[in-house]
């Protein structure tokens, strides 16, 4: 009797340790996925040569990402340096800064003796396609320059610094090769490339595979009721009723969704919904069918 009672608590410890183990496992693995996310999301990258002393800086951040509306957010930080900066880092001459955003402040005055503002406003996605969710990508063209207005010959070197971590998103930035691009070197010329995380597209499939679990599950059931003589309880109209209007909640649970019409409502969401839709009414009717009057 004792020799089995330590057996048996010799096998609950062994499956305690190996639960355990698994646990570690998958939450080691989490944090490596997250840890991996973290670092393609950012991009903290440079353009220009940092060895010319007299130039403009300009930290380029990104701010916002909405596919939707095809817009990225961005705030522009110009930093004279050189001969184009005093000691308390005023402009020591007149310039015009050309951002690239679409709105009036495209083009930037910058007055002599003043420290410069930052500037933000948004840039249009030129490329990519938001119906593609959860595998869409983006590009959007970036171009930034300095003139000055009274001397228009004069070269403004100028250094970019980008800085772009939006959570969700992978973010890249790139020259625009030469052959796209016929300019100076004093234009920068940037391509921002835009893609959804691992995180958002690992949490997306996991949605997508759960709403047609959620589909199959309820159709199946409504086929085992219709074939089999098994009793049909009220709890399973509500059940359908419930998941019919419960899984646009679930499909709007993805982070970052497009309006209804994208590549993940026809991978998953039409077909779980009609699956849950076509259930209720074979329900329905194996109920009427199978009514037999009191005796």
């Amino acid at each position: 009797m004792e020799g089995t009672a330590r057996k048996l608590l010799g096998k609950r410890i062994i499956l305690i340790l190996l639960f355990l183990a698994l646990f570690i496992g998958a939450f080691s693995s989490a944090l490596y996925f997250y840890q991996n996310d973290r670092t393609q999301r950012s991009a903290d990258l440079v353009f220009g040569d940092d060895k010319i002393p007299n130039r403009l800086d300009v930290d380029v951040s990104l701010l916002a990402i909405d596919p939707i509306k095809g817009e990225l957010t961005l705030r522009f930080a110009p930093k004279p340096e050189g001969t184009y900066s005093t000691k308390e880092f005023y402009l020591t001459k007149d310039l015009k800064f050309f951002t690239g955003i679409e709105s009036g402040k495209s083009e930037v005055t910058l007055e002599k003796n003043h420290i410069i503002d930052s500037v933000t406003g948004t840039i249009s996605i030129v490329k990519g396609r938001v119906s593609d969710y959860p595998f869409d990508s983006h590009v959007s063209d970036l171009y930034i320059f300095f003139t000055n207005p009274k001397d228009e010959k004069e070269e403004i070197p100028i250094l970019v610094n980008f800085y772009g971590a939006v959570s969700g998103y992978n973010v890249d930035a790139d020259y625009i090769p030469k052959n796209e691009f016929q300019s100076t070197d004093e234009v920068k010329a940037l391509r921002i490339n835009i893609s959804r995380s691992i995180i958002t597209k690992s949490f997306s499939i996991f949605l997508m595979l759960a709403m047609w679990l959620i589909g199959l599950v309820i159709f199946t059931m409504s086929m085992v009721v219709l074939w089999q003589p098994r009793p049909i309880e009220f709890g399973m109209f509500t059940l359908i009723a419930g998941m019919l209007f419960a899984l646009p909640a679930v499909r709007n649970l993805q982070p970052g969704v497009p309006p209804l019409g994208g590549l993940s409502d026809f991978l998953s969401f039409f077909w779980a919904e009609s699956l849950v839709a076509l259930s209720l009414p074979i329900l329905f009717f194996t109920w009427l069918v199978r009514y037999k009057p009191p005796s």
